[in-house]
């Protein structure tokens, strides 16, 4: 059996097992293992297995993923979830639509502190859902609001995800961090017009209510600084080159650790709550990573990442139909699988592409995880869109489905307007010091 069929039949059996729900880790793992054993022999793909376990949990890059995972769980132990949905909603609820809108900020807010959306749409579905719907918020746009912000924990720094992409396409993962901000300031806005434009026309009901008074305003500002101070100390380190990506992760849980602490909201039992969360995800983590490994060191030794090269040379020298062409496949990927699985997938396959045909790999990982992001609200399958329907076990997926419709057509804006303008994710890393 000649290599390159050897490689289109075991990435054909990887995504088959990730549809039977076999767990992504051991699906890539067990075909790069047997891939490779095939082709190198038994004792080859054996010493390739131990060599990329070692490789991976010791990998420099990958350092920071604990410590990003422990500031996410720090801050949630800490309350600071609660206070920021709390504080947009006094600041902006009285409006139509507001609390909405300030579910789509809290998220934001959470986001630059957990890096998962997962653990965001998780969150706001306990805190911000029962406030919505008490306030007489039609359930579509409740849960729609709650997923949609969920999907902003994957692009805002920090990022597990950009870790791993960056880990994976063996890119700088302080560029790529910093290549969010516009694509992030882009994504609030428009999901803050996939609320109000409904609300506007009367598509959904959205009831204002009681303006909060001087002093309430005021303490819930005050409630914004630490998660707002955080975000600016990260990202005016990073532009600064004050710090690196690593050193960034450290000072990070620091700061987070020490809010904790000095607010006193951080409990004895809510650090080691915090510490056996983030050894619980990391170990997760670092299995799909050593599984990712194994799989792409089984497609380089196939051959078909190159064979797909060639066959999108006729079309190369047009950098637009090849970015085109691998949307319309996410797009398809998106409906069907998990994001990360589908990261993990297509990454080592369409990164030698975009090279061929001159595309940026910083730009090319922000457009692959804002489309990834995009298939975590896309019916029928959305990651959080079933922990939605998990937290809130009422809601029905048709209402769920009719909900993120909108925010679903803000992406496909968004990313059009990422492949218009490149220069909106690459402004920022290219002017850095």
């Amino acid at each position: 059996m000649s290599g390159l069929l050897l490689g289109g039949l075991g990435f054909a059996a990887a995504i088959i097992m990730i549809f039977l729900e076999i767990p992504v880790a051991v699906a890539l793992g067990l075909v790069g293992l047997v891939g490779s054993g095939m082709i190198i022999g038994t004792s080859g793909a054996m010493t390739i297995g131990a060599t990329t376990v070692w490789e991976s949990v010791t990998n420099y890059t990958l350092t920071m993923l604990p410590l990003f995972v422990l500031m996410g769980n720090l801050a949630a132990q800490s309350g600071l979830s609660t206070r920021l949905y709390q504080s947009m909603s006094t600041l902006i609820g009285h409006r139509r639509g507001g609390l909405a809108l300030a579910t789509i900020g809290a998220s934001a807010g959470f986001g630059m502190i957990s890096g998962s959306s997962l653990a965001t749409t998780a969150t706001m579905g306990r805190i911000a859902m029962p406030e919505m719907l008490s306030a007489g918020y039609t359930r579509a746009l409740s849960a729609g609001s709650v997923a949609a912000g969920g999907t902003l924990g994957i692009l805002i720094p920090p990022s597990t995800v950009l870790v791993i992409y960056a880990f994976i396409a063996e890119q700088s993962i302080r560029e790529l961090l910093l290549a969010t901000a516009g694509p992030v300031f882009l994504a609030v806005l428009l999901y803050c017009l996939a609320i109000w434009v409904p609300v506007w026309l009367g598509w959904s009901v959205a009831p204002k209510r009681e303006r909060a008074e001087g002093r309430e305003r005021s303490d819930a500002l005050r409630e914004l600084i630490p998660p707002v101070g955080i975000f600016a100390l990260i990202m005016g380190g990073l532009y600064s080159g004050a710090f690196t990506a690593n050193e960034m992760a450290a000072i990070g849980a620091s700061v987070v650790l020490a809010y904790g602490v000095l607010s006193r909201r951080l409990s004895s039992r809510g650090f080691v709550l915090a510490l056996m969360g983030t050894a619980k995800v990391c170990g997760a983590l670092y299995l799909v990573l050593i599984g990712a490994n194994l799989f792409n060191f089984f497609l380089a030794l196939s051959g078909l990442p190159f064979s797909l090269t060639s066959l999108f040379t006729g079309i190369l020298d047009q950098p637009f139909m090849v970015i085109c062409l691998m949307l319309l496949i996410y797009l398809v990927l998106g409906t069907l699988m998990d994001s990360l699985a589908m990261l993990l997938l297509t990454v080592p396959l369409f990164v030698p592409v975009a090279q061929a045909a001159g595309i940026d790999l910083v730009w090319f990982g922000i457009f692959a995880i804002t489309v990834v992001e995009m298939g975590l609200i896309t019916p029928p399958v959305g990651m959080n869109l079933f922990v939605l329907k998990t937290v809130n076990p009422r809601i029905r997926l048709v209402e769920l489905w009719r909900g993120v419709t909108p925010f679903v057509i803000a992406d496909l804006i968004r990313v059009a307007i990422i492949i218009a303008i490149p220069a909106i994710v690459l402004w920022l890393p290219r002017s850095a010091f």
